[in-house]
């Protein structure tokens, strides 16, 4: 809670004064109408300036001397994580962002990615808000939903206030319990692909999770959309937002999409459809022409590390499809300036899947395998080689989906895997 926050309007005695910067010819639309409320007065000063000049900086001027005080105390061996409710453009070098005090109402859920996705415009992409909400008591339909949610915020963390009933998701029961563990189960799936779209923000100020029009700027349909959102280019989210409701309507941008769950692909092409959507489950798709780095999920991330890893291979409508995967040691300070990272591209064109590596620089990487691949969109697979050695352990799903198995390959090392097709 590092905002100028004040729990009287200016000073506890006098208020504030009557003068330009107090009581300015212009004023905005904010709380209390004052722009003294609940902070203080505006021709109040200090060290950085006077507080009408730099109200909104005030947490801004903390990010970068806690993160800097976070890697003394720890000598320079781990990464700071600093998490702050007050920021602005640029904290983002150095902070994640929580989205303050929420309500635990339906709203606020639909509000919740609208405030995601306006962060990562502002460069702080590191945010999340409060799931379930922090004021007010939730219940057990609105926490369901919005743990399905959740577990897709770049930041994800269900936070309560004190003095409401609990509301982690084994308090309303074993139905809540298991959707929001499934959910959980996808987003520690998917953390390869996460880590990887961080990694791209922080060399090329890329959004993590974007709005479709980032990606359909010419597709008018797309403008308004704030139900629905991407993790990066390939992996669409479309959570329900209304109470009781089992059904949602959400849009198809003009690209094949097939469904996380079992690899079929979506019948619905630029248009809306309403899509049944269980309160068992959130609806997940992966854009044809990316290629989705996982891993195999534990009960945290550092066990979940030494699982075998996958790849999720979306083919467009050229029958291709690339992605990259980003590893590091999960927490030492500045990999990629210290060249102590492990990157890699693969691309997929002409039934080929290449890995190549373009950075070897985590030496551990040597004790991570590709264990599997999960092909969506070809015609059929009759043959697999990898490496130019035949590999029987695949099967053709009556999704579509071709899942290849027990492939072992060293992750660090370049490789081809080949597909004979139908």
């Amino acid at each position: 809670m590092n905002e100028p926050a004040n729990f009287v309007d200016g000073d506890i005695d006098e208020g504030c004064a009557v003068n330009k910067w107090n009581n300015p010819p212009y004023l905005p639309k904010i709380l209390g109408n004052n722009l003294a409320n609940k902070t203080l007065c505006g021709d109040h000063k200090a060290k950085a300036g006077r507080h009408y000049d730099t109200h909104s900086l005030f947490g801004w001027f903390q990010s970068e001397p806690t993160l800097t005080a976070m890697k003394l105390a720890n000598n320079g061996e781990k990464r700071g994580f600093i998490l702050s409710r007050s920021t602005f453009l640029g904290s983002g070098k150095w902070a994640a962002h929580w989205l303050g005090d929420n309500w635990s109402q339906w709203s606020n859920l639909h509000y919740s990615i609208i405030g995601m996705l306006q962060f990562n415009q502002f460069g702080i992409p590191f945010v999340g808000v409060d799931i379930c909400g922090f004021i007010g008591d939730s219940n057990a339909d609105l926490c369901q939903r919005w743990m399905q949610v959740g577990a897709f915020y770049p930041f994800a963390r269900n936070h309560n206030g004190l003095g409401y009933i609990d509301q982690d998701p084994g308090s309303w029961g074993e139905a809540v319990a298991r959707s929001s563990r499934n959910a959980l189960l996808i987003r520690y799936t998917l953390l390869p692909y996460l880590y990887t779209l961080f990694y791209q923000h922080y060399t090329q100020g890329s959004t993590v999770a974007r709005p479709l029009w980032h990606e359909y700027p010419t597709d008018a349909e797309t403008h308004g959309i704030d139900r629905q959102f991407l993790w990066g280019s390939g992996f669409m989210v479309a959570p329900v937002l209304e109470e009781g409701a089992t059904s949602l309507d959400m849009y198809f941008p003009d690209d094949r999409y097939y469904s996380y769950y079992n690899g079929g692909q979506a019948t619905f092409r630029k248009e809306w459809t309403n899509i049944q959507s269980g309160k068992e489950f959130i609806q997940l798709f992966i854009r044809g022409g990316n290629i989705l780095p996982t891993q195999e999920p534990d009960v945290t991330t550092q066990a979940a590390r030494g699982k075998p890893m996958g790849l999720i291979i979306a083919l467009d409508d050229n029958f291709s499809a690339r992605g990259q995967l980003y590893y590091d040691s999960g927490d030492s300070p500045d990999p990629v300036e210290q060249g102590v990272y492990f990157l890699s591209e693969y691309v997929y064109s002409n039934n080929r899947l290449a890995n190549n590596v373009l950075r070897n620089g985590y030496a551990e990487m040597a004790t991570k395998v590709l264990s599997t691949i999960r092909l969506l969109g070809s015609t059929g697979v009759t043959g697999v080689k990898v490496n130019g050695v035949e590999h029987t352990d695949f099967e053709n799903l009556s999704s579509g989906e071709v899942a290849v198995e027990n492939l072992n390959i060293v992750a660090n090392t370049e490789f081809t895997v080949e597909f004979t097709t139908n």
